[in-house]
């Protein structure tokens, strides 16, 4: 009997208290596939988060985060050798940071909507069996986890201004791909990642070292590599931020997207 590496993902969404008194749309946005390159499996994944002042960020950080991770589909399907080795997969990234702020311009040019007005965050990230790597501009985290061991390691700085709660958006630098932190981890140390935008980084994460509460996270993952329902898991993670516990905490809007390496076998499951 052999073995090969299998990803579940699971994401969920969904709008902080303030913004359901105030009847704000959901500001915040995730993407997601799950690919085949070669004989095994990538996950590339983006969440954006809108700013609260720009009017249309909604449909800003839904075109950012769409547009970072058919970059990355697009760039691993292309070349799937050379965007697993570090150097390309930084490049790779950069390029998605860069493109989605070109698409959210030419969205706002053809809907006739200031680029100020379409404001977001973005966090693009893609795992391999070898490699988990991922670009940040502004807020949120994105996490590499060990699920048996309980190792974590967050892999990108937050870029935070003087300010309390004050970040840096995609549209808000000519250009945004330049400054973006990248980080990455190998795929045989971790097994798990997971992003998440700002609204949860208080739950998520032991601040100010940003370093991840497995208190908050251990549930999550446990259930998505065991389960055998997967399929069920992003129902369970929308009711949990969407619950008591979350929304008394935090006012944000809140956006997770987490993926899990299993071990499936290739007579149970042919191909």
């Amino acid at each position: 009997m052999s073995d090969k590496y299998h990803w579940r993902i699971a994401t969920a969404t969904a709008p902080g208290s303030s913004h359901l008194r105030e009847d704000i749309p959901n500001q915040d946005a995730v993407a997601c596939r799950l690919i085949e390159v070669g004989e095994g499996e990538v996950v590339v994944a983006a969440v954006a988060d809108g700013a609260g002042s720009a009017p249309r960020s909604d449909e800003g950080s839904r075109v950012a985060a769409d547009a970072a991770v058919a970059t990355i589909v697009d760039g691993t399907n292309r070349q799937p050798a050379a965007a697993f080795v570090e150097s390309h997969a930084e490049a790779l990234l950069r390029s998605a940071v860069k493109q989605a702020k070109i698409e959210v311009e030419r969205y706002g040019r053809r809907h006739n909507v200031p680029v100020r007005e379409l404001a977001c965050t973005l966090i693009v990230a893609f795992a391999s069996d070898s490699l988990m790597t991922a670009a940040q501009v502004g807020d949120g985290a994105v996490v590499a986890f060990n699920i048996g061991s309980g190792a974590a390691t967050t892999l990108c700085e937050a870029h935070s201004g003087e300010y309390a709660n004050e970040t840096t958006f995609i549209t808000s630098r000519s250009r945004p791909h330049e400054i973006a932190s990248v980080g990455c981890a190998s795929g045989y140390d971790y097994d798990s990642l997971a992003l998440i935008t700002d609204g949860l980084q208080n739950l998520a994460l032991k601040m100010p070292e940003r370093e991840a509460f497995m208190g908050f996270w251990n549930p999550m993952l446990q259930d998505l590599a065991h389960t055998d329902e997967p399929e069920a898991v992003p129902g369970r993670l929308h009711a949990f931020i969407s619950g008591e516990r979350v929304q008394s905490r935090t006012g944000d809007d809140v956006t997770i997207a987490i993926a899990a390496r299993t071990r499936r076998s290739l007579e149970e499951n042919p191909q």
